[in-house]
């Protein structure tokens, strides 16, 4: 992506909002976005029992083959944005302005339900972002936890943050509302860096505060 300042392209709107973007044909029980995509609801009862099934097949492994799988999910949601903003625009989305792009994926992550997203870039220039995500899925299915339980949002934000920059990126949750916090957050920078934070994580009791975990990630990005 292009640096912010006087973008050569304007924001056309919230695309995402457009009356018609999610059509459905009722008679073959079908529901795609303008680029064809399919699309289905994925009811919240769906989502534990997910969960619930991975804990139990996987014990303490489940919270890497959350992840795992929306890094998987995070990889074909991102061709898909890059497939709408290129028809838009008429650019591809690493040419595009960083804010432009920015908005849009908040704009589409409202459209589909996962959240408002809010990005924040002050440590952008040490190769490292700051993303908040408010009224998440999962954090309001599981009301308690020890640990972060954002985990398929972790995958998916690593993922689509990967794909935008170029790079080979990961993403760790420092707080969650399972845990008292208002809002999902989470660090995103290069994956080696977030594997010592979540190794960090991993070694200490109690869940480490977020400048604790930014401060490894930012120690091993340095």
């Amino acid at each position: 992506m292009t640096p912010s300042v006087e973008p050569p392209l304007r924001l056309k709107g919230n695309a995402y909002a457009r009356p018609g973007y999610f059509t459905t044909d009722v008679a073959k029980g079908v529901t795609r976005t303008p680029s064809g995509q399919r699309v289905c609801t994925l009811p919240s009862e769906f989502l534990l029992g997910f969960r619930d099934a991975l804990i139990y097949e996987c014990g303490k492994a489940y919270r890497k083959v959350m992840k795992a799988a929306g890094k998987k999910w995070g990889t074909q949601f991102a061709a898909r944005f890059d497939k709408e903003l290129n028809a838009l625009y008429q650019t591809r989305v690493r040419e595009l302005p960083a804010a432009l792009v920015h908005t849009c994926l908040a704009d589409s992550f409202s459209a589909n339900g996962y959240g408002r997203l809010e990005i924040d870039m002050a440590l952008c220039d040490f190769g490292v972002l700051v993303v908040d995500l408010h009224d998440s899925m999962m954090p309001s299915l599981v009301r308690e936890a020890d640990r972060p339980v954002d985990l398929l949002a972790a995958g998916l934000l690593g993922a689509v943050f990967s794909h935008l920059s170029g790079e080979t990126l990961d993403a760790v949750q420092t707080e969650c509302p399972a845990l008292g916090a208002d809002r999902s957050r989470f660090i995103i920078a290069r994956s080696d860096a977030i594997t010592a934070a979540e190794e960090f994580i991993d070694a200490t009791e109690a869940m480490p505060s977020h400048d604790a975990i930014l401060d490894r990630v930012r120690q091993a990005v340095a």
